[in-house]
């Protein structure tokens, strides 16, 4: 069974941040050691532009941001992980362009009906 923890939390654990900063302010680490502003930068911008895929938005809009990992799938629901780093996924399902259109035709103009929030995991290896 995969294990699926939130990116988020994650990342806020990794960085030691309680709250999400503000633009500049970073909160201490529990460990008493100061937050790598670098990763959290990073891992804020990579949220942002992740955040631009949502419900509503095209399979080929998608694949500009993600790109698809192994594993069993169909035109209706795939496993998408982040272009620059392969262990930031996200589980999409989607609308199909052509209600006769085969489930396993993806297609560029389907378009996301639901995203799950991206969480870290190990890829998958077909």
């Amino acid at each position: 069974m995969k294990t699926i923890v939130s990116f988020l939390c994650l990342a806020l654990t990794l960085t030691g941040c309680a709250t999400a900063p503000s633009a500049g302010s970073f909160a201490p680490s529990r460990g008493g050691t100061d937050v790598d502003q670098d990763l959290t930068k990073r891992i804020s911008a990579i949220l942002t532009e992740c955040q631009t895929i949502k419900p509503g938005v095209t399979r080929a809009e998608l694949l500009t941001v993600f790109t698809t990992e192994g594993g069993i799938s169909n035109a209706k629901h795939r496993t998408f992980v982040y272009r620059r780093c392969p262990y930031i996924k996200v589980d999409v399902d989607f609308t199909l362009s052509d209600p006769k259109q085969n489930v396993l035709e993806e297609r560029p103009t389907d378009t996301i009906s639901n995203i799950s929030k991206p969480y870290l995991d190990w890829g998958v290896i077909d």
